[in-house]
């Protein structure tokens, strides 16, 4: 569970990034992050993996308190998937960059390679294990980036802007991909048909503060709220 109480998150220079934010997620619930670019939407996502720090309020990760003395067992319950693949695929091959985090989880070379090959084969992509990062299509990068992250099994899985520079058909594919993924799952996106596709809630954001949190659906028939937080 993910438990949110009046979260404010400021920059340098007193820009408020996000502002008294109240918001609970249930375990198993998959929540789309809606809003315009600079909303907050980004901010929050990190703020849940521990790399903003909170100015104000308080975040509670499956009971446990999101302070600098839990981070290491927040990020073992977190995956991040970043928008942009290319931060988060570095290595010379595919398998090397999944096999990464296991081994820095302390498995051995064996169980690794054991686990990043089912990991692969769970998402198609295992014909791309022996490719470099910098040679897949973005739609490849994004299932590459993907396996790296549910190889480590995090319990709560976060993607900021999933869908973003992928085309049509890609976008189709990966919105299957994402419904079929087990686990409590939050999604930033300004892609409403995404939003409707994948995520059974959703929380809008406008001006760094919550809007509206609640069924999908009945959200995104809000033509007047969607309007007026830009999102029409």
């Amino acid at each position: 569970m993910v438990k949110i109480e009046n979260l404010s998150v400021e920059y340098g220079g007193g820009n408020c990034a996000l502002k008294d934010v109240s918001l609970e997620i249930k375990e198993g619930e998959s929540v789309a992050l809606l809003g315009a670019n600079g909303a907050g939407k980004s901010t929050l996502l990190k703020t849940l993996a521990g790399l903003c720090k909170i100015s104000s309020g308080s975040v509670e990760i499956n009971g446990t308190l999101l302070e600098r003395k839990n981070l290491r067992k927040i990020r073992s319950d977190i995956g991040f998937v970043f928008q942009n693949s290319d931060d988060q695929l570095f290595s010379l091959t595919v398998e090397e960059d999944v096999v990464f985090g296991l081994r820095n989880m302390g498995f051995d070379f064996q169980k690794s390679m054991e686990i990043a090959g089912e990991t692969m084969a769970s998402l198609n992509i295992s014909h791309l294990a022996n490719r470099s990062p910098s040679r897949l299509s973005e739609g490849e990068k994004k299932r590459a980036a993907i396996a790296c992250i549910l190889a480590m099994k995090p319990k709560i899985l976060l993607f900021d802007e999933p869908t973003s520079q992928l085309d049509a058909r890609s976008t189709r594919l990966l919105c299957e991909l994402l419904k079929s993924l087990k686990g409590t799952k939050i999604i930033a996106t300004h892609d409403l048909k995404v939003a409707g596709s994948v995520c059974e809630k959703a929380a809008v954001l406008d001006n760094s503060r919550l809007v509206k949190f609640g069924n999908a659906s009945e959200i995104l028939s809000d033509e007047k709220l969607l309007f007026n937080c830009s999102l029409l």
